[in-house]
């Protein structure tokens, strides 16, 4: 670090302003780091990690922001994929502190509608049986959330919410949702933006492969791996041959839209008997035992 990049940060260092300096010069680190050394390699697993919240992420019209999760998760899928919306949901809500043991929380009050439509734009605001769920995902909520759902400690001291309270408005005629949430989810920096895979109408099947293509995304290593022949051995109901068939389709499309939106690499591998082999392309037969895909980390 010399020339230009040092005279650059000069005047931070003259009026000892040594935390940006530091600052400035650790993110210089990380970044050169990032165009010298290959990535894919799982001993660099730290300088991807440290690299994701920084690095230049695709501006998407409808995203979810998403930190490091388990490939087991301690909750039913759909409220897991609520969970996750309500975080995004609630980052742009108006809000008043509270401290509870000294903790700083952000309560924040919000109509259950309103939450309805940005599950979903395109559903009914009045839509008395999705309303329904989304009060039974709040009650769940209140139960407490497992805790062990998330890889990175940081997040999972988020995911509890001490109070969330429901009540019916008779004057504004709708169900008004009070819920404190941790302030620092509002500081945090969330290493993944995906797509929203789920405002949109989904079958069972559609649903369950897109929280599983969400999840191994959101993963440490830039490599991807879907072991299909594991997924359907592990499926909660038995499949068809025609069912599998169609869930391939639906893993191919969650790839294609990832790919659209310029999150993942354009080479992929199949496996094939234990070993990986290069792809031009994914068809439903091609994966049948899985495949590879590998995220994009421009820096």
């Amino acid at each position: 670090m010399k020339k230009g990049f040092i005279q650059k940060y000069h005047t931070l260092l003259v009026q000892n302003r040594l935390e940006e300096f530091e600052y400035h010069l650790t993110q210089y680190f990380l970044y050169r780091f990032g165009k010298l050394l290959p990535l894919n390699y799982s001993y660099l697993d730290w300088l991807v990690i440290k690299l994701r919240p920084v690095r230049k992420q695709p501006s998407l019209p409808s995203g979810l922001n998403s930190d490091y999760i388990k490939s087991e998760i301690s909750m039913d899928t759909r409220t897991f994929v609520s969970l996750i919306q309500f975080l995004n949901y609630a980052q742009h809500l108006d809000f008043e502190i509270q401290y509870l043991y000294g903790i700083p929380y952000r309560r924040v009050i919000f109509k259950l509608r309103d939450f309805l439509k940005f599950q979903d734009p395109m559903i009914k605001s009045t839509n008395h049986y999705q309303l329904e769920k989304i009060k039974k995902f709040f009650k769940k909520l209140q139960k407490g959330a497992f805790l062990t759902s998330f890889s990175d400690t940081s997040f999972q001291s988020l995911v509890a919410m001490p109070q969330v309270k429901l009540e019916k408005c008779s004057k504004q005629k709708c169900w008004i949702g009070k819920v404190c949430l941790v302030e620092e989810l509002f500081y945090y920096k969330y290493p993944f933006c995906l797509p929203d895979f789920f405002q949109q109408k989904l079958t069972k099947h559609e649903f369950e492969v897109r929280v599983k293509v969400f999840k191994t995304f959101s993963s440490i290593n830039i490599e991807k791996v879907f072991l299909i022949k594991d997924f359907f051995l592990n499926y909660r109901s038995i499949l068809s041959n025609q069912q599998k068939t169609k869930m391939k389709t639906y893993f191919i499309e969650s790839v294609k839209l990832l790919e659209k939106h310029h999150l993942i690499e354009s080479n992929y591998k199949i496996i094939s008997n234990g070993l990986l082999v290069d792809i031009d392309e994914l068809t439903t037969t091609n994966i049948e035992q899985g495949f590879v895909i590998y995220e994009k980390l421009s820096i």
